[in-house]
This record gives C-alpha cells, structure tokens and sequence, in this order.
C-alpha cells in the first residue's frame, strides 16, 4: 500500500470516527434516560406500595443516608426506608418532595381522607409545560438528568415544578403522582373498616343535617344519632332556617372524614359544641 493510500485510509477513518463518535455518545444518552424512566416506573409502584403498608407516606432523605427523616418534605429519596431507588443512569440521587398531609397519617382510612382533602395551591405542584398552570400533587420526584443539577422553576426552592420532554436547556425527568391515583391504587372508595358510622349529637342542643340517607332538612335532638355509609356525605346546619336556606353550613362530614375520626374502630362518633366529629 501506498503512501497516498495509507493517508487515503486514515482519512476515511477519521471521518468516520467523527461520525461514529456522536453517534455512540447519542445512544448512550438515550439509553440512560429510557433506563431512567424505566427505574421511576418502578419507584412510583414502590411508593404507592408503600402507602399501602404503612398507610402513609415516606419523608424525604436530607442526610445523605438514605433513610427517611422525620419532618422533612423535600430533599432525596429515602431509598433506604423505600427499599428501592437510590440513583438514576447517571448515578445521581433522585430529587423528592411529598405533601404534608400524607406523612403522618396511621391507617387506612386517615390516609384516603388526607389524600381526598389536598386542595388546589398546596405543594408540591407541577406544571407540564414551560410556565404552564402549576397542579397540587401528592409526591413529585425527579432525576437531574445528564448535567446532574435541577433546571429553571425545579430548582428554585419554590417547591412548583416543571415535566415536560427534555430540551438543551431542561433535561430533568420529573414524575409527579397525583392523589387521586393513590387513592384509587388503594381502593379508599371502600374504605374502611366500618360501611355505616353511627353519629351523636352533642353539641347540647338540636342540629338539622341533609345529605346521605337524609334527603330533606332532618332535625337532630341533642343526644340523638344520624348515621352516615359508604361514599355518603351530610351538611350539618345549625337551625332549621339555615338547612332549609342551604347557607351557611356549619360542617360537612364525609365518609372518609368519619372514617378517619373513629381511631378505635367501633363505628361509633359524636359531633360537639364546635361542630367536629370526634370518635366515641
């Protein structure tokens, strides 16, 4: 071979190395983010597992150790206390942030409950796309992705975040699971122990209630019961003329809500002087 084929050869190869190279480098990016989003799947699963032993969900990991650290919502996943999850494609610990009411919650029917009561404007939030409305959930978690730090809104401490397909500028993998898949995950629509929780009036004189099995304005004697089953909710009113007028409603008692008041299991509750169902 001559010296004009040999420099002929070299720069075929040269060019395609020069082609070879971001390719390879392209694929390898690939392949991490789809084995990342692969990984979140199944942290997602392990969480809501979770939620379905413990009846409440795990705090953040701010220590570094893994596990979970009591009182605190935002930090790393505790993948410890998980059992699952410690670092994405690019060996880099997944961000996590989790509302506050779904922490401490002890059983079954406490955790439906606080999963049916998050309301619109509490954190974490997440929009899904660039400046989008920001959308209550219940735990978002992210991956920092290639450049290993949190992009724009994810990283300003606000605790509203941003999921949307990965740009030059923002290649975050953020999955956010909203409350209503948990709950539905957990089958809190036949929650719980007790399908009917029985109710008494102490709040030392008559209230009137609608709702439930009561169609019409009811009047309830001081030391009497109503009762409330499965999926059923009752508006509590103060007198006669506000139930008949529907305006103002002293309490609204859900299933879920008696539910989550009967700590000892024995179906049995009273409403009191503030308008609060307590367990009996």
């Amino acid at each position: 071979m001559t010296l004009i084929e040999i420099a002929i050869v070299l720069v075929i190869l040269g060019l395609a190395a020069g082609l070879i190279v971001p390719l390879l480098s392209e694929l390898t990016k690939h392949q991490h983010y789809r084995s990342t989003q692969k990984a979140m799947d199944e942290i997602k699963s392990a969480l809501v597992g979770y939620a379905n032993t413990n009846w409440r969900l795990p705090y953040a990991d701010t220590t570094g150790d893994g596990v979970e650290d009591s009182g605190q919502l935002t930090g790393s996943i505790p993948y410890v206390t998980l059992g699952f999850g410690a670092v994405d494609s690019w060996r880099n610990r997944y961000f996590y942030d989790v509302n506050s009411r779904l922490v401490s919650t002890a059983k079954k029917a406490n955790l439906c409950f606080a999963l049916q009561s998050i309301a619109s404007g509490e954190f974490p939030r997440v929009a899904f796309t660039a400046g989008g409305t920001q959308i209550s959930q219940a735990i978002v978690f992210t991956s920092r992705g290639e450049n290993l730090v949190l992009d724009g809104e994810n990283n300003d401490g606000d605790r509203d975040y941003e999921s949307y397909v990965p740009t030059n500028t923002f290649d975050d993998l953020t999955v956010p699971i909203d409350p209503d898949y948990i709950f539905q995950s957990l089958n809190c629509s036949v929650c719980c122990q007790c399908a009917t929780h029985q109710i008494r009036n102490q709040r030392g004189s008559a209230i009137n209630i609608q709702g439930g099995a009561y169609t019409t304005c009811t009047s309830v004697a001081n030391g009497s019961t109503f009762t409330i089953s499965t999926s059923q909710t009752i508006n509590v009113y103060a007198t006669a003329a506000n139930c008949t007028a529907g305006t103002p409603i002293a309490t609204t008692i859900t299933y879920l809500a008696a539910a989550a008041a009967d700590t000892n299991g024995n179906c049995l509750l009273d409403i009191n002087s503030a308008f609060t169902v307590i367990d009996r």
